[in-house]
């Protein structure tokens, strides 16, 4: 179970993240997926560790691999690290 987040996501991860989408309508539990993937491929250092510290690596694994738009060297550096 990942940890409790009392900001919203755009609080906390730049919009530029979520660029293509409302930032403002985004919640941590129903689009848990989106935000895992969408922040390791565009966030910054900080965002990313921000989401690794948040969610657990079998979410993290998760939404990796149920994502159609994750890149192949995200994946394959998730899949050597965690």
């Amino acid at each position: 179970m990942h940890k409790k987040f009392d900001k919203s996501p755009v609080d906390v991860i730049n919009k530029r993240v979520f660029w293509d989408v409302n930032p403002n309508t985004l919640d941590w539990d129903r689009h848990q997926n989106f935000i895992i993937v969408r922040t390791l491929e565009k966030g910054t250092d900080a965002e990313v560790k921000l989401i690794e510290n948040r969610f657990s690596k079998k979410e993290i694994i998760d939404a990796l691999e149920s994502s159609r738009e994750v890149s192949k060297k995200t994946m394959n550096y998730y899949a050597t690290i965690l």
